[in-house]
């Protein structure tokens, strides 16, 4: 990096520390749900030290390390993927290549704010309906079980829930604009 007699192993670590906020975003960019973002970024941070000879600047970290976190997250989604609720590898890369590099910490707020509460607008059994896929490992084949559904009817109410809940986002988010 750029001061060779600076401890390359304290700065990188700063330098983690300091876009760590940053890389889990990323990474939950690409996965389908939370759960697995804990095992990316432990695995992440050691193959960021065994490449750490690859660094030649501080401000080029962000950068590098998301290439490292975005390889990771891929594998971990190529393991998670079980039913057609996770978008394929294609749209997340469109998704990616489209975000900005840098959110600001204020947007990601105003975002989980409006998804708070458009959550909170719908009615128990439906926020809980349209959390599941998300909590449960057995993806809505098993929900659609256990809620004496069809998986396909199941699908189908899930996504007029979504589209309900973007609408309410979108609305959310434009009114705190004003």
């Amino acid at each position: 990096m750029d001061d060779p007699a600076r401890d390359t192993g304290s700065q990188l670590l700063q330098l983690f520390a300091r876009h760590s906020r940053e890389l889990r975003a990323y990474a939950r960019l690409i996965l389908p749900s939370v759960e697995p973002i804990d095992d990316v970024m432990q695995e992440a941070s050691v193959v960021i030290w065994e490449k750490r000879e690859q660094l030649r600047h501080e401000e080029e970290f962000l950068p590098w390390a998301k290439v490292i976190v975005r390889n990771i997250s891929f594998r971990h989604r190529r393991r998670m993927v079980k039913d057609r609720l996770v978008f394929d590898d294609e749209l997340v890369d469109r998704i990616l290549a489209e975000e900005k590099e840098e959110v600001s910490d204020q947007q990601c707020a105003r975002e989980y704010g409006a998804l708070m509460s458009c959550l909170g607008k719908l009615p128990e059994d439906r926020r809980r309906l349209i959390l599941a896929p998300y909590r449960r490992d057995d993806g809505v084949k098993g929900i659609a079980e256990a809620s004496n559904r069809t998986p396909n009817s199941l699908y189908k109410l899930l996504q007029r829930l979504r589209a309900k809940l973007i609408k309410c986002i979108e609305a959310e988010l434009k009114q705190s604009t004003l």
